[in-house]
Parts: C-alpha cells; sequence; structure tokens
C-alpha cells in the first residue's frame, strides 16, 4: 500500500514539474492538461502490457517468424521467446495509477467549471 502511495505521490510530482517547465505556471488549466497526458501515457502503457502479456500477438509473432526467416536461421527462431513470456510483469499497477491520475484530472475539471 505504501508502495502505491509512493507512486501515485510521484506521478504528481512529475506532473507538477512538467506543468512547471511546459506552461510556466500553476494553473488549474496547466493541472488539468498535463494530468491528462501523463495519465493518459500511463493507462496506454498499462493497457499494452495487458494486452501483449495476455499472449494477443503471440501468434502473429510466430507466423511471422516462420515465413521471414531465412531456412538457416529457423531452429534459432523458434527458439527466440514470445511477447507474452518477455512481458512478465504485472499490468495492474501501472493501470491503476495512470487512472488514479485520470481521476485527479476529472476532479480537477468539476472543480474548474464549477
Amino acid at each position: 500500500m505504501k508502495k502505491k502511495f509512493i507512486c501515485f505521490f510521484s506521478a504528481q510530482l512529475i506532473i507538477f514539474i512538467l506543468m512547471l517547465f511546459v506552461y510556466g505556471d500553476l494553473t488549474i488549466t496547466s493541472y488539468t492538461n498535463m494530468s491528462f497526458y501523463i495519465g493518459g501515457s500511463i493507462t496506454f502503457i498499462g493497457l499494452m502490457t495487458y494486452v501483449v502479456s495476455g499472449g494477443f500477438f503471440d501468434i502473429f509473432v510466430t507466423s511471422t517468424r516462420k515465413v521471414f526467416t531465412p531456412k538457416n536461421m529457423k531452429k534459432t527462431a523458434s527458439e527466440m521467446r514470445l511477447p507474452s513470456e518477455v512481458f512478465s510483469f504485472p499490468y495492474k499497477p501501472i493501470f491503476f495509477l495512470g487512472l488514479s491520475c485520470l481521476v485527479c484530472m476529472g476532479i480537477a475539471l468539476v472543480i474548474y467549471y464549477a
């Protein structure tokens, strides 16, 4: 639980640092924009990790290796690991970190329009 809070506050710190670097000021509009970029990027990475680790691209990669690999390299190509074996780390913490940044962005939007 402590690690999740550290990751969340680190993401918020990165958002504030990028706000100062890109926009030069601390406004709710710049926070909303930057938290959308950061939260959306983290959520996208989490979703892509989920898709790849679920084995979605394994058949594509296997068939591509069979078609485009020279005949003298077939044995080494068949011994190569699949993408689902490479991405074996959990995707849920990444996904929920991105969603928490997007929730903070939604709260900032409600405050802005209220």
